[in-house]
């Protein structure tokens, strides 16, 4: 879901494969109360019936750790089971009267054969608060407000027969002078400049 931004434009055939829908089993409704931190593992663990020694026990665990991190006033970041408060986070953050909510739709059936087209680009924001889910038990997100960030909404049509495919978020990291050089291998791009990706059908950005 990675691109160089210089490679975002009307007409930019997406690599085949490339798929937005994110399924999964149904997420339980949040009924345990203990707050999301590492100290609280092993009630949640017990609660929902999760073997201590198996894999998602530790991606329970990774989670608690990941919305534990120290509070940065640089990046703000907090974790949410509420659409509601993930809304007041976002709104604080910003510094706006009310964030307005942007997610990945898909209109049609998708495919791991379907091709994507760029058929049109346009900028959201150049303030964003991405909210991105967890593993865990019921539905968590890990909401940040990244600094040096553009968000857009990208129009993609199907390659074959030119459909309306998808109407993606996408964000824009424009500072990348501070990422691992495997980014930069991997999509043959310069140090510094901006990447972006594409956002699932299960994220969602505040603007």
């Amino acid at each position: 879901m990675l691109f160089l931004k210089k490679n975002l434009r009307v007409g930019t055939v997406l690599p085949q494969g490339t798929m937005f829908a994110r399924g999964g089993s149904p997420k339980s409704v949040n009924s345990v109360s203990s707050p999301l931190e590492s100290k609280y593992l092993s009630t949640i663990l017990s609660h929902y019936k999760i073997p201590h020694s198996s894999i998602k026990a530790q991606q329970v665990a990774d989670t608690l750790r990941s919305c534990g991190k120290p509070a940065d006033k640089e990046e703000p970041h907090m974790c949410f089971s509420s659409r509601e408060a993930m809304a007041r986070f976002a709104t604080k953050a910003l510094g706006v009267s009310g964030a307005r909510a942007a997610i990945t739709r898909i209109h049609g059936h998708e495919t791991p054969n379907t091709m994507y087209v760029v058929a049109q680009i346009a900028q959201a924001s150049n303030n964003a608060v991405p909210c991105h889910p967890m593993d865990f038990p019921y539905e968590v997100f890990y909401c940040h407000r990244p600094r040096e960030v553009q968000s857009l909404t990208v129009q993609l049509k199907g390659l074959k027969d030119g459909t309306p495919g998808v109407t993606a978020t996408a964000m824009c990291h424009m500072n990348t002078s501070d990422w691992d050089e495997q980014y930069f291998e991997l999509l043959g791009g310069e140090r510094g400049e901006p990447i972006c990706h594409y956002m699932p059908t299960n994220y969602i950005m505040f603007y």
